[in-house]
């Protein structure tokens, strides 16, 4: 177990040292705000596509719109409205052009996050509809000062301002003033009888330092969305109950909106999602169908771990698989999370293996499988000579060891599923192309697989990682399979069997009958000359190696992206020349995807 322990984070350290994080897509919501005339107290809760203001607010009769600016300087009382003017530097200020002032605005985009004052002309109230990625941040307090914030709560059955900020020392007892449909900044009273809601913006006074953000805190792991990518098969989302009652939890899939741009990646469908379950008696992966619910002790949080099952996932060019997670208390605080994740099919353009020579064609795809794998094979079922006069060759046929072995095994899988099982791999960089005037990029650089053995062909590519300071290739070898050059092995890509033939000649220096320095082992004869032919002194061993790949994990490890970047199954060889008849053993193997390059050594002829 330690032996997997350590491969699995060699194995892992090295996936992450060869791919970076890939750029964040939106999943997509529709927030609608309703705008009367005159002045308005909105909070944007996603991120619009496209943002720039005159996109954002095409269509209304937008006079302007406002943002406070906190860099600057706090607030110690609340503005009259009719009292803003342009050019104020704690104000961020957007005008429509055609409107005379437009060349003030500085102000040109809007932010998803953040509280916005607009003043709508016209007599008659309308609906603002944003669509974009949900976001969520926590409130970036300005200390002993009013700030203009918003928060994520419920539409139906809002919480009251007395029970949101109950769990915060700098909100609780300190003033909030709500825009009243005059136009007036006015004082809430009572906040036990008042609402927060949703999409509304409001001054509310933060006595010291805070960082509260509402009953319930989300931390993504990395960002501000659960993005998988390609590489990533497992993330953690941190939920933590800011309350001093006991919460229940609940945590909803729900469906994403089309994207609002024909330029953005379609949507292929939800995101198929796992969690761990730890809450059972035997804690596994299991689906994430509809609802998961935890209970959550005051000041307590829970890791929630969560898996992508790309193995269901139907690739279609040009598309990404998005979805939206619910977090809500029952008690009116409710959070949108965005969700997104690529398939198993790398298309031309979409992160393949960087740009380069060794890139596919435009138009083309590369199969799922496509890139370096390594594991092992764990040999714990052998066949005696007498059972093998008898044709016993199947894995339940063989009989078990006293103890395994384990042989290190490298596959290839090009970019049509064609797999080679490798002796030894070298993962190497090989510098981009760059235009010596101009400074711009050529051809982009890109990882490579070595296997050629010749030192002057390593030589022209530039290590992948550092050690000591220096620039290293990682190199993988197996000692199990004494060949040079890699062997084709039959079948396509990992949905059935993978089989091979390793001849191992009778003068191989590698035979087990071969001995240099015994003289009825050496092939030569008295006059240590060679004798020519197999039999005399050594015979040759035909190796057939079977790959029976297997839907669920033979070992039942419980680790997420099986079926993605870690296969196995069953593995069985027979050897020939060793005995009179036919051994076979047999056992369980399994492999991990550590590098997603389609070719060998940058798509070059290995030299002789």
């Amino acid at each position: 177990m330690k032996f997997m322990a350590w491969l699995f984070s060699f194995l892992f350290s090295m996936t992450l040292s060869i791919f970076s994080l890939t750029p964040a897509f939106g999943q997509w919501a529709t927030q609608t705000i309703s705008l009367r005339p005159g002045w308005n107290a909105t909070f944007v809760e996603v991120q619009p596509e496209p943002d720039a203001c005159d996109v954002v607010f095409q269509g209304l009769p937008v006079e302007s719109a406002w943002t406070w600016n906190r860099r600057f300087s706090t607030v110690q009382f609340i503005q009259k409205l009719e009292e803003l003017v342009p050019e104020q530097p704690e104000w961020l200020t957007y005008f429509p052009p055609g409107s005379g002032k437009s060349f003030l605005t500085d102000l040109f985009t809007v932010q998803g996050g953040r509280g916005y004052l607009i003043k709508l002309g016209g007599s008659e109230s309308v609906d603002w509809t944003v669509t974009g990625r949900p976001v969520v941040r926590s409130v970036d307090w300005m200390p002993n000062s009013f700030n203009l914030v918003g928060f994520h709560v419920a539409q139906d059955e809002p919480p009251t301002f007395q029970s949101f900020f109950a769990p915060s020392p700098s909100h609780v007892g300190q003033p909030v003033y709500r825009l009243s449909g005059s136009g007036e900044w006015e004082v809430i009273a009572d906040p036990s009888a008042e609402s927060i809601h949703s999409g509304e913006a409001y001054w509310i006074y933060c006595k010291g330092q805070s960082d509260y953000s509402g009953p319930i805190r989300v931390v993504f792991e990395q960002g501000d969305q659960m993005d998988f990518g390609r590489t990533l098969t497992e993330q953690t989302l941190r939920l933590r109950n800011e309350t001093s009652s006991v919460k229940q939890i609940a945590i909803e899939k729900l469906a994403s909106e089309n994207p609002p741009d024909a330029s953005l990646p379609s949507l292929a469908g939800g995101v198929p999602l796992t969690y761990w379950d730890w809450n059972s008696a035997a804690p596994d992966w299991k689906a994430f169908e509809a609802q998961i619910l935890r209970s959550l002790q005051p000041g307590e949080e829970v890791a929630l771990r969560m898996g992508v099952k790309r193995r269901d996932m139907a690739d279609v060019p040009g598309s990404l698989y998005q979805s939206l997670l619910e977090v809500s208390d029952g008690e009116g605080s409710r959070l949108l999370l965005p969700v997104v994740s690529k398939g198993m099919t790398p298309y031309e353009g979409s992160g393949t293996n960087g740009s380069g020579t060794s890139a596919p064609q435009a138009g083309t795809t590369v199969h799922e499988r496509a890139g370096l794998w390594v594991g092992w094979a764990k040999i714990d079922r052998v066949s005696f000579p007498e059972g093998a006069s008898k044709g016993l060759n199947e894995l339940e046929d063989l009989f078990p060891t006293s103890s395994e072995i384990q042989l290190r095994l490298i596959i290839h899988v090009d970019a049509k599923g064609k797999a080679r099982l490798l002796p030894q791999a070298t993962l190497m960089w090989e510098e981009g192309v760059r235009d010596e005037k101009t400074g711009e990029t050529l051809q982009a650089g890109e990882y490579v697989i070595v296997t050629c053995r010749s030192p002057s062909f390593l030589s022209g590519f530039s290590g992948a990682s550092i050690r000591n300071g220096q620039q290293v290739g990682r190199r993988i070898s197996s000692a199990a399979f004494p060949f040079v050059d890699p062997i084709e092995m039959s079948g396509t890509g990992f949905g059935g069997n993978l089989a091979c033939t390793l001849t191992i000649g009778y003068d191989h220096p590698l035979n087990p009958f071969k001995h240099k320095y015994h003289p009825n082992h050496d092939n030569l004869d008295h006059g240590f000359q060679p004798l020519g032919q197999a039999g005399m002194e050594s015979y040759e061993i035909a190796r057939n190696i079977t790959l029976s790949f297997t839907a669920n994990d033979p070992e039942d490890l419980k680790l997420a992206g099986w079926g993605d970047n870690q296969v196995g199954g069953t593995y069985q060889e027979s050897f020939m020349g060793i005995h009179n008849k036919t051994l076979y053993v047999g056992g369980t193997f399994r492999l991990h995807q550590v590098a997603r390059v389609p070719v060998l050594n940058g798509g070059r002829a290995c030299p002789q």
